[in-house]
């Protein structure tokens, strides 16, 4: 009777163990999963960050041919004037 008795005993919490093993590989499996998607969360976040940056390049490089056209044009309307007071002053 002892030996059926620690034999029952073995056998639920052998039953307990895996039930427990089982819940907790079921939570493993959860963790993974919301990890990758927010693997690819980042991912694509981390995408999003590359093409803005790019973007700012890409305004910082219009800004500056601005700037140059802007003062190239200013210079060229300064010689105008200067040329043609001088020869108003001129005459």
């Amino acid at each position: 009777m002892a030996g059926t008795d620690a034999t029952e005993d073995r056998d639920k919490v052998a039953s307990h163990r895996l039930a427990q093993l089982r819940a907790n590989g079921k939570k493993l499996d959860l963790i993974l999963e919301t990890m990758a998607r927010q693997g690819e969360r980042l991912s694509r976040v981390e995408r999003s960050v590359d093409q803005a940056r790019r973007d700012i390049s890409e305004v910082k490089s219009d800004i500056a041919l601005l700037e140059n056209k802007f003062l190239s044009t200013q210079t060229e309307i300064l010689s105008i004037l200067h040329g043609s007071s001088g020869g108003i002053s001129g005459r």
